[in-house]
Order: structure tokens, then C-alpha cells, then sequence
């Protein structure tokens, strides 16, 4: 039986800038040397652009509260990284204290931050990286889903979490949330549907549906949610299996919680809506669906957008549902929980509240 109490679990460390480039592993090397080398406090993985992407941002490091999860390290010092010229390179010729200057993609707008490099904290205790594994399975139509695999939670049975982004974007939506679920407990598949383009990463799926001549609208990724749902039930029969959609996603998500049931133990909706009646869907095919809903189910998205979603959550039966609408204006999907959004601790604390009862 799963017990959060006697949960053991990994979470984020904050790598030295001198690692390597990998989209499973981040290494934290030493410095027992005379010069200490230069601390950022970034996790990071080399995009197929060769470009550097932000997984992880460690608390209180340097570049806490400046960088994110997925902004995208374009250069250094005016230094672009390249499969021969690293952020670990550049970084191994600075110590604590040197400032440097880099150049970023954030949401498709650069521009330039500068930092103060720190030196190395000391460990307290035994600490383990929050990685992450890429990996693909078999859609129900056998085209080839990419996916990454958040599985730092070494309880038996720990709940179990399918992550799917918003229209346009890609599996790279959960690269700053993923961890931080691992850390309350759940371990966590992060899907590229094949409805969607890239954010900090390329959306692989898109890409293979393109190549093998099928069709990526909105309805088109359920089959690959259905599919993830499956993999993760098949491979973690002792765990509950939640779905977590993002924009349309947590639309296609509620709808799946009320046309099979038996693939999940619970349902949370990051800004969902009709959006399909472009697609020839009838204007309420979501909360027809909704209607059928038994498990827990969650909703929530900015303030504005909380008439698309009012019909859909009426629909839902009994009381195991709930609601969050933020004080604040809000942000659209899951990303509403990255930290460079000043309201994403309400966003947290709701979640977790609902969170906890798996």
C-alpha cells in the first residue's frame, strides 16, 4: 500500500554549470581543487538546435528569480554553445564571483540577463538529481509517441501522473513542473501529442505524424493520450494513474475521465473549453462526456476563462469536484504553475490540496 509517510523520493540538486549535456542525467561534479570552479544553479540538456535548454532552476542559486525552466541559453559572453563549445567549457574558465552575461529565448522573445557566479554550496545530506528519460511507445493507431519519463519516486505504488500539453507546444510544458511533482511524491510521463509544435523543446510525435501523412488537429491526440493512460496503467498496476491535461489537452483529459473510466483515478484540467466544434463536434462534446465522469476531477485556468469551462464542470456529477480561479489575472493552461508568473504559488496550492487525497 502506498504511504506518503514512508515515501522516498528524489529531488532537484543544484548542479554546478560544469555538466553534462544529457536529457536523462545531470551531474553534480566536485571541486576539490584550489580554484573552485563557478556555480549558476541551473539544470540544462542540449536541444537538436544545439541550443541549451533550462530543466531546472535551483532555489536561492544564482540565477534563482532571473532564469526559468525551459528559457532557452543561447550564448555566453557572446559565445553561442555549440556541440563543441558547452556552457560546461565556458563555465570552467570562470570561478565565484566573475560576472557573466547571457543571451536568451524566452517564449520565442531574446534577450540578455547578466549574473554574478557563486561558489559551489556544500551538500547537506544525501541529495539525487530529479532526471528525467525519453523514451516512446505505440500510439493506438501505432504511430510512434516521444515522451519523458519523471520516475524519481522509489515508494511502491506511488501515484502516477500522464502530463499533456497545450495546442502548439510540446512535452518541454513540464520541464519546471514535473520535478516538483516528483518531489510531492508522483512520478510523472510527459507526453508530445500529436497536436502541437515545441516549447523549449520540438514536439517528436507532430514531427513522426507529419512524416507517416496523418492528421494533427485537436482530436487527433486523444488516441495518444488513451495510449499513454494504457502504458502507464500496464507498467504501474499497484499505482493510481492520473490524467493532467493543459488548454485542449485537459479538455480531450476530461473527456477520456468520462468515456473510460477504467484508465484513471483522477482528472485535472488546466483551462479546458469546447474547442471543437470547429472540428465538427457538437458545441458540448466535452461536457457530454463530463456527465459520466466518478473520479476526482480538478479544474482551473486565468480568471477570464472561467465561462469556457463553467458548463463542463457543471456537468460533472457528485462531490469530488473542484474549482480554482485565481485573485489575479491568471495564465492560460499548466503553465500558469511556472515561477516566472508572480500568482503560481495559489495555482500550487490548490493543486497540491487536490493533489493529496492520491
Amino acid at each position: 500500500m502506498y504511504s506518503k509517510n514512508n515515501l522516498v523520493f528524489a529531488t532537484c540538486i543544484a548542479c554546478l554549470v560544469t555538466l553534462p549535456f544529457s536529457s536523462n542525467l545531470f551531474a553534480q561534479t566536485g571541486s576539490d581543487s584550489k580554484t573552485q570552479a563557478g556555480y549558476l544553479g541551473v539544470m540544462h540538456t542540449l536541444t537538436d538546435d544545439n541550443d541549451s535548454i533550462i530543466t531546472n532552476v535551483a532555489k536561492g542559486s544564482p540565477a534563482d528569480g532571473t532564469l526559468y525552466a525551459n528559457d532557452i541559453l543561447l550564448a555566453m559572453d557572446g559565445q553561442r554553445f555549440d556541440k563543441s563549445t558547452s556552457l560546461n567549457e565556458l563555465a570552467s574558465k570562470k570561478k565565484p564571483g566573475d560576472k557573466v552575461t547571457l543571451k536568451i529565448n524566452r517564449l520565442g522573445k531574446t534577450q540578455t540577463v547578466n549574473l554574478t557566479l557563486a561558489a559551489k554550496p556544500q551538500a547537506t545530506g544525501k541529495q539525487a538529481a530529479s532526471s528525467f528519460q525519453q523514451l516512446t511507445f505505440a500510439s493506438e493507431d501505432g504511430l510512434t509517441v516521444t515522451a519523458d519519463l519523471y520516475k524519481n519516486v522509489a515508494a511502491e505504488g506511488a501515484p502516477f501522473i500522464v502530463l499533456c500539453h497545450q495546442a502548439g507546444w510540446s512535452r518541454g510544458e513540464y520541464r519546471e513542473i514535473a520535478p516538483k511533482l516528483n518531489a510531492l511524491g508522483f512520478n510523472c510521463l510527459a507526453i508530445d501529442q500529436r497536436s502541437g509544435n515545441a516549447v523549449g523543446v520540438k514536439n517528436m510525435t507532430v514531427q513522426a505524424a507529419k512524416k507517416a501523412g496523418k492528421a494533427t488537429e485537436f482530436v487527433d491526440a486523444e488516441q495518444d493520450i488513451v495510449a499513454a493512460l494504457k502504458w502507464a496503467k500496464q507498467r504501474n498496476p499497484d499505482s493510481k494513474i492520473i490524467l493532467w491535461g493543459s488548454s485542449y489537452s485537459s479538455a480531450l483529459s476530461l473527456r477520456i475521465a468520462g468515456e473510460h473510466p477504467e484508465l484513471l483515478d483522477g482528472v485535472l484540467a488546466f483551462a479546458p473549453g469546447e474547442y471543437f466544434a470547429r472540428l465538427g463536434k457538437p458545441k458540448d462534446w466535452i461536457a457530454r462526456s463530463a456527465k459520466n465522469i466518478t473520479v476526482p476531477a480538478f479544474i482551473t485556468s486565468a480568471k477570464a476563462e472561467a465561462r469556457n469551462w463553467k458548463s463542463i464542470f457543471d456537468a460533472i456529477p457528485g462531490n469530488s469536484k473542484v474549482k480554482f480561479l485565481p485573485r489575479t489575472t491568471g495564465n492560460h493552461g499548466s503553465r500558469a504553475l511556472w515561477e516566472r508568473f508572480s500568482d503560481h504559488a495559489d495555482y500550487w496550492t490548490s493543486v497540491k490540496e487536490f493533489l493529496s487525497q492520491f
